[in-house]
């Protein structure tokens, strides 16, 4: 539907649509430029997007990365045995000191786009 100003309308309980093949192609400059960290910090700020976009219930400045997924779990009804291993593995890499593997990479891809398919009903797969 278009407005008399030329603007795309949403419908009434449509979602707004969640670009992700455009989110990973930064992901991907990250991992081509050598800042491995810093595509799994970005990843986690996609799945943080995703939760936000869809049960408007964004992580709060004060909550820890582990503090927003018992939210996410407790509140919003997310499986524990997808949200927890994720954020795991984020915070193992982000917070571990350790640059992650490629092997590591692919794994947190898994993870993510398991969580990806329960919010969104949607598939995702990414490799490198």
């Amino acid at each position: 539907m278009v407005s008399i100003t030329g603007k795309k309308k949403k419908k009434k309980g449509q979602e707004p649509e969640f670009n992700i093949k455009k989110r990973f192609k930064n992901v991907k400059i990250l991992i081509d430029t050598g800042r491995p960290k810093e595509a799994i910090a970005y990843i986690y700020l996609i799945y943080n997007d995703i939760v936000s976009l869809k049960h408007k219930k964004p992580r709060l400045p004060y909550q820890t990365i582990r503090e927003y997924a018992i939210t996410c779990v407790n509140q919003l009804g997310q499986k524990p045995e997808s949200v927890y291993p994720f954020i795991k593995k984020i915070e193992d890499i982000i917070y571990g000191g350790l640059e992650p593997t490629p092997k590591e990479f692919e794994y947190t891809i898994e993870l993510f786009s398991t969580l990806y398919q329960e919010i969104t009903n949607k598939s995702f797969s990414y490799s490198l």
